[in-house]
């Protein structure tokens, strides 16, 4: 099938710019993609947004006007290079009013000033601390849920791996392997929003701390007594993009360990389109299916009354 119309002329906007331009700095990247989502993104939000500090880290606190004592713990996207916590608002505003929960949106330590696995860590301390401090927060500690795009996918995943006591984890074409053995197999390495030059630009802002075979940093590498500890996990794919058949093959591996997966793939869209929720109806519908899936998890456990 081929890509959205919708989607597709975003690409062809994308496009058109890598042909004109020379090849970007991690400056430039940040500051386009930035304008990018400002461009397209929404200009009020359904939640009450506060600042508020994570386990020492900057964060933003998404409160829905209809909500129960559950938390959504989120990982913006970006290779760990690019991306916050108020460029991910369009995607979590959405997300906390379809699970109907609070939602925190965390901004992790960004490469090349600080490379992995400082992100991975800062997930994990994040999800920590929202656990042992789910009073202060208002939230219920058995209904908190992890979730992230893309990098913040593999954050998500690596936090659910290591942090006791989740009720879930949503996972939107989340990167598990970052190996960069793995790079050349990858499909659609050109002509779509993340390509090869993308790629090989995180991977050389991160190299140098990193240890591919590490499950830290690679969540589908932990063993498989790992992965069968982890929560129930919504894992979301897209057909036009180099990091699909990781997503594929950690929903698979997951179930194969006997954690509940339900797995979605768009097979008309690209990488990216999770977070443009204001212009994609694929975006709008993942995100009211993962908003689902929260709930459903958060209300088949124990916990306190709705807000």
């Amino acid at each position: 099938m081929p890509l959205d119309p919708v989607t597709q002329s975003i690409n062809d906007v994308v496009m058109t710019m890598r042909a004109a331009a020379p090849t970007p700095s991690v400056q430039d990247l940040r500051e386009g993609y930035e304008v990018a989502i400002e461009l397209i993104g929404a200009k009020e939000t359904a939640c009450d947004v506060q600042h508020v500090a994570v386990g020492g880290l900057p964060a933003l606190l998404f409160t829905p006007p209809v909500h129960d004592d559950g938390l959504l713990v989120w990982f913006h996207g970006g290779g760990f290079v690019i991306g916050s916590a108020a460029l991910s608002r369009n995607e979590v505003d959405r997300l906390a009013v379809a699970s109907r929960c609070r939602a925190v949106s965390v901004d992790y330590r960004l490469a090349p000033e600080h490379r992995p696995p400082a992100a991975q860590y800062d997930a994990i301390a994040a999800a920590t601390w929202c656990v042992a401090n789910a009073a202060h927060l208002g939230v219920d500690p058995a209904r908190i849920a992890v979730g992230g795009d893309s990098a913040g996918g593999n954050l998500a995943a690596v936090a659910a791996q290591r942090v006791a006591g989740l009720a879930a984890q949503v996972l939107i074409y989340p990167g598990v392997h970052l190996s960069v053995d793995v790079l050349d197999d990858l499909p659609y390495q050109e002509g779509y929003f993340l390509d090869r030059a993308t790629l090989d630009l995180f991977a050389a802002c991160c190299e140098g701390e990193i240890d591919g075979a590490d499950p830290l940093v690679s969540p589908i590498l932990a063993s498989r007594d790992v992965l069968a500890a982890v929560p129930p996990a919504y894992i979301a794919t897209a057909e036009y993009d180099p990091i699909r058949d990781q997503g594929l093959a950690y929903a698979n591996a997951l179930r194969a360990a006997g954690v509940d997966v339900v797995a979605e793939h768009f097979d008309s869209q690209m990488h990216g389109f999770f977070s443009m929720p204001e212009i994609i109806d694929d975006a709008r519908g993942a995100i009211e299916h993962a908003g689902a899936f929260i709930a459903r998890q958060f209300h088949g456990r124990e916990g306190s009354t709705t807000s």
